[in-house]
């Protein structure tokens, strides 16, 4: 089983630390490049999302990597670190994901032609479901903050609120299968679909429209890899615990080595929003270029303006 122990140990140090940095930087530049146009609804909700995603990545990402990689790892000896990373870490993966939702709400909301469903897709009514988004998540995570505790046996060390049974059956048949899972992914799934019929032929449609939509479609996609056979395994999981309640070592070591090679991958939904951004759009590497300044070899040239008289 040390073979698997060594894949998982290498999948983790040479996949998650580009996903960390990729991430990093992608949701500075995002958050930098998108503020100025704050305003439109979508724009909106992508830096809304990005500000979450680099949340993720240095609440969930970056601990998961010094502790494999290089055995710090904070939670196992500070109880206070052990409930804010444990809660924060679910209520940001949780708004990441349901920020996606929300893009392929609004982009449905912005293709129909009926106007009173257009007017949905306004920066007042978006601003005002994601505070009511994250306060709901924000609520229903506060079970993660006051359960967890740091448990100790004669072979093992963890940080986890799983200790209570009533809870672990709730985050094992509802949290993580339903919530975290099937339902945001079957939101963007129907969104995509009605979407993409209500855009089906209208070629009219702005270039930066298109763009768009299609970075949000590219998203939703990247979100159903990562995301998907994390969502399986947990619904395996929670069968499993009903099923075989005793497991053989080797099974435990399996599906431990599993766990942790999903839980790597499902970063990607929180790493990659800047790479689709800047591979749909010219019009974001446009402004990704403005950013860093003018191109080697144009200045600007001043010239004094002609007096008419």
């Amino acid at each position: 089983m040390s073979l698997l122990v060594n894949i998982a140990y290498y999948i983790t140090i040479y996949i998650g630390i580009p996903l960390y940095i990729c991430g990093i930087f992608g949701s500075i530049l995002n958050i930098c490049i998108l503020f100025a146009n704050r305003q439109n609804p979508c724009t909106f909700l992508l830096i809304y999302s990005s500000i979450v995603d680099f949340l993720v990545l240095n609440v969930g990402l970056l601990p998961r990597i010094l502790s494999v990689g290089f055995s710090i790892d904070p939670t196992l000896t500070n109880l206070m670190w052990c409930k804010i990373r444990t809660y924060g870490l679910r209520i940001t993966t949780l708004i990441a994901i349901y920020s996606v939702s929300l893009m392929s709400i609004e982009r449905f909301f912005s293709s129909c032609r009926t106007v009173r469903w257009r007017q949905l897709s306004n920066i007042s009514f978006v601003r005002w479901i994601t505070f009511l988004v994250t306060f709901i998540i924000a609520t229903e995570g506060l079970p993660f903050f006051i359960l967890t505790q740091i448990l100790r046996s004669s072979t093992s060390i963890s940080c986890t609120p799983m200790y209570n049974l009533i809870f672990a059956k709730y985050a094992s048949f509802f949290c993580i299968p339903v919530l975290f899972g099937t339902l945001p992914l079957g939101i963007m799934v129907i969104m995509i679909i009605l979407t993409y019929f209500k855009l089906h032929g209208r070629v009219h449609l702005r270039k930066a429209q298109r763009s768009l939509t299609l970075a949000i479609f590219l998203r939703i996609f990247f979100a159903l890899i990562s995301l998907g056979p994390y969502t399986v395994y947990f619904v395996y999981s929670a069968i499993a615990s009903i099923t075989v309640p005793i497991k053989s070592g080797e099974r435990i070591a399996v599906e431990n080595f599993i766990l942790a090679v999903i839980s790597v991958f499902l970063y990607i939904t929180y790493s990659s929003s800047f790479l689709i951004s800047f591979y749909i759009s010219t019009t974001y590497r446009k402004q990704l270029t403005n950013l860093f300044g003018q191109p080697t070899g144009r200045r600007n040239v001043v010239r004094p303006a002609q007096m008419v008289i």
